[in-house]
């Protein structure tokens, strides 16, 4: 089969991971007298543009039309070549080499041309096969090349540009354009991707800095396309090898699990820049990377053979599922890519389903089936048509349609489940009313990320942000939620009111805490603790802050929050956002109140409910103080104050939001403050009321030591202990710690449940008394786990180091 033959069933398997089924395997073998690499570069133009089919589709009418208007305004405006300054008006490439901004501009630049030349290279759009517009991208390819992006120039700014973004793009562009494009041209621009790049396994031109994770497999990827442009299939191999990362016995390859730094741990937890969960962006750039040299090096003389590629294929399930919400990324792992105007939560979910989608094919059984089940699933909830996954290109799209198209495959249900990820101090917790997780932050995982004018406000995202999603309200953090939300009233958080100033500023970087304790544990996959030493950014504000996830709600508690900042100090129970104008009936301790932006705030005693969203329950007892209340606020901001970065910016355009704020006021400089409520999100509002005149959970503890809870329709106690117990002082929670821990004690009729792990990960031994319960003997117990004594029940763990809990049950 000749490279020009593959047709469209031939092109979905070349999509998928093609490495590992014999079909891609046949169309990668040239026949004789064929060349291999140009028989690589043909499966690439059809990974890009699909096989000419898409004029054919009514439902891609509407993308191939938005293509050919975006490709006819860039045409117009590009400036043509020859002592100009840009391609373009708006992208100056004076200073190339010594400026952040033109190095911006560069980058942008390669972007724009990339997408014409996808435009050129799609049967349907407007622009195909037009002579004219080659020749224009030929000139414009030779213009860049030598004005700003030739072998033995300075990369000055964003090393990402000269090693990652312009170098995939370079050769990409000269993939669709590799019938009109001059030899020598390309052999140049391929030469500069290699002086900037040299090799996939480091960052620039030395061996001092390995990459990891998404870089890596981006590098590889650049590589790898370099390579067959420029007939150096010992390039192909070198990018294939970095994937496993050979030079250095596996240490940072992307196939194997890690136990610290950036890329997969073993409980499914991702982290790239060291600091961050990130499967959200970096790890779907990864996952999608991946896919995409499987596909195209499977079966060929490059064919990717690590035998552990099964971590990759385990981590759709173990790593990105879990936080996909109906089709929509969760915000909690996309780092700064939050504040991106152009890639909400359901376009990084859209490209995590992509990147799903381009592994199933050749994945196998039974990863295949349950790859589909799960795209089915999201997309059925979501109501997206095949064709209606954002921010994705033709060619992928035709790749969806072809692989949900099995009617064998049954959509999977919504997921109910709570799972710890202790490696990256996250836990989600999806239940059929609602899914929530929260932000928590530690000397290990950072506050938030910002960099190269990212995130300039995102200074409270990782200090207890807390998400409730929804199934009535499935937009509420990708409706202009980032621009507009008051940055110190991020939901679940307690700041003071000292003014912060923007991050809007070269470089990167990741404030991390200061404290040890942030995590906690999930008990059976049914409920969760999330637990926080909070010490805000400048030591001015300390708390202990507590989520326990139920059944049905979400219990949380403050404790000990102290200020000396000089200012107010208050907690944000919550910040939801609405078109403006239509914010919904509120009531107030059972009373209908009808709101809207600029009325008086609303004290409150015992309960907040929002028609439609949830309700509030607000619960008495030690240490809580201080007023609470409700208010709708309206806000005007826009995305170019939160994110003006060169490549990634949003507009000055305001956007407005009218936001319902319940808040917790706790004075100016607390000493020793609190709080406890119950969230009851997607709850009608006969629930709140109920919840509220007799609440089934009791705080058992609230303090700076131990917050504990109890609900008596499991029969249930989840605690954290801040701190070991002081000897001889009889604990309210029942619960006896040898130092800081999270415990879950479930008793049933004939047996007890004893659940621990160690957030703060300062403890090789951990040891708990419950001084009410006691049982006969062990049923089953996890590995490193001692019963100490049954009457009253003591436990000694034997732990980790990573955060993991461990578990006992034994018989009454």
């Amino acid at each position: 089969m000749s490279p020009t033959e593959l047709n469209r069933r031939t092109l979905f398997a070349l999509l998928g991971a093609g490495a590992l089924v014999a079909a891609s395997a046949q169309t990668a073998t040239a026949a004789p007298g064929d060349d291999p690499l140009a028989a690589l570069i043909e499966r690439r133009r059809l990974m890009l543009v699909g096989d000419g089919s898409a004029a054919s589709v009514p439902a891609l009418s509407a993308a191939l039309t938005a293509m050919s208007g975006t490709a006819a305004s860039l045409w117009s405006s590009m400036i043509t070549p020859g002592g100009t300054s840009g391609l373009w008006s708006d992208l100056p490439l004076t200073g190339i080499g010594s400026g952040a901004d033109a190095t911006g501009n560069m980058g942008v630049s390669f972007d724009r041309v990339f997408s014409l030349a996808l435009a050129y290279g799609t049967a349907g759009a407007d622009q195909h096969a037009d002579p004219a517009l080659a020749s224009a991208l030929v000139s414009a390819l030779s213009y860049l090349n030598t004005t700003a992006y030739k072998a033995g120039m300075r990369a000055a700014g964003n090393w990402w540009f000269w090693e990652i973004g312009v170098p995939r793009k370079a050769a990409d562009t000269l993939v669709l354009l590799h019938d009109v494009v001059p030899a020598d041209l390309r052999t140049s621009l391929m030469a500069a991707a290699r002086y900037f790049t040299p090799d996939p396994n480091w960052r620039g031109r030395g061996t001092s800095l390995a990459e990891t994770g998404a870089n890596r497999s981006d590098k590889s990827l650049s590589c790898i396309l370099r390579g067959m442009l420029d007939g150096r299939p010992d390039e192909i191999a070198l990018a294939r090898d970095a994937l496993s990362d050979t030079v250095r016995a596996g240490k940072n390859s992307v196939f194997g699990y890690v136990s610290g730094g950036d890329g997969f741990y073993r409980d499914g937890s991702f982290v790239q820049h060291s600091y961050l969960p990130y499967v959200g962006t970096y790890g779907v750039v990864t996952l999608g990377g991946i896919a995409e040299i499987l596909g195209l090096l499977g079966g060929s003389d490059w064919d990717v053979t690590d035998p552990d590629k099964s971590v990759i294929l385990d981590s759709v399930e173990a790593s990105f599922a879990p936080f996909i919400w109906n089709g929509r990324m969760m915000d909690a792992v996309r780092g700064r890519a939050v504040s991106r105007q152009k890639n909400p939560d359901h376009v990084d979910g859209a490209a995590a389903l992509t990147a799903i989608l381009l592994l199933a094919p050749g994945a196998g059984e039974p990863y295949r089936s349950r790859y589909l089940s799960l795209v089915k699933g999201w997309l059925n909830r979501a109501g997206v048509t095949l064709y209606g996954l954002p921010g994705q290109t033709i060619a992928k799209s035709l790749l969806i349609t072809a692989n949900l198209a099995d009617g064998s495959i049954t959509p999977a249900p919504a997921p109910v489940f709570t799972k710890a990820f202790g490696d990256q101090d996250r836990l989600v917790h999806h239940r059929p009313d609602f899914s929530s997780v929260v932000n928590v932050s530690s000397k290990r995982i950072g506050r938030y990320e910002w960099g190269n004018f990212e995130n300039n406000q995102g200074w409270y995202q990782g200090d207890g942000l807390t998400y409730y999603y929804v199934a009535s309200d499935p937009g509420q953090y990708s409706a202009d939620f980032w621009p507009t939300v008051d940055p110190y009233r991020l939901p679940g958080t307690t700041v003071t009111a000292e003014p912060r100033s923007s991050g809007a500023a070269n470089g990167t970087g990741i404030p991390r805490a200061f404290q040890a304790f942030a995590g906690g544990l999930d008990l059976d996959g049914r409920w969760g603790i999330q637990g926080m030493d909070h010490l805000n950014f400048n030591k001015t504000l300390s708390a202990r802050k507590s989520w326990f996830f139920l059944d049905d709600k979400v219990v949380c508690l403050g404790a000990g929050i102290t200020s000396t900042s000089g200012y107010d100090v208050f907690t944000t129970v919550d910040n939801r956002a609405f078109a403006q104008g239509t914010v919904p009936n509120i009531r107030t301790d059972n009373r209908n109140r009808v709101m809207a932006a600029g009325d008086t705030a609303v004290r409150v005693k015992r309960n907040a409910h929002i028609m439609g969203y949830g309700g509030y329950v607000f619960l008495p007892g030690e240490n809580v103080s201080g007023d609470i209340d409700v208010q709708v606020i309206r806000c005007t901001g826009d995305w170019k104050t939160i994110n003006s970065g060169s490549d990634t910016g949003g507009t000055a355009d305001p956007k407005t939001r009218d936001y319902v704020t319940v808040t917790h006021h706790h004075g100016k400089d607390p000493q020793g403050g609190g709080y406890a409520y119950i969230a009851l999100p997607g709850a009608a509002h006969p629930v709140t009321f109920t919840e509220s005149d007799a609440p089934t959970v009791t705080v058992v503890a609230n303090n700076a030591g131990v917050q504990a809870i109890k609900d008596a329709t499991q029969n249930l106690t989840l605690a954290n202990v801040f701190q070991a117990t002081p000897a001889g002082e009889p604990p309210a929670s029942g619960i006896i710690a040898s130092g800081p821990c999270s415990v879950a004690v479930h008793e049933e009729s004939g047996t007890v449940t004893v659940a621990l792990s160690d957030p703060s990960r300062t403890q090789p031994l951990a040891q708990v008394t419950l001084t009410g319960v006691s049982a006969s003997a062990v049923v089953d117990a996890d590995p490193g786990v001692t019963v100490l004594s049954t009457a009253p029940l003591a436990v000694q763990f034997a732990l980790d180091g990573h955060g993991h809990a461990k578990k006992v049950t034994l018989s009454r």
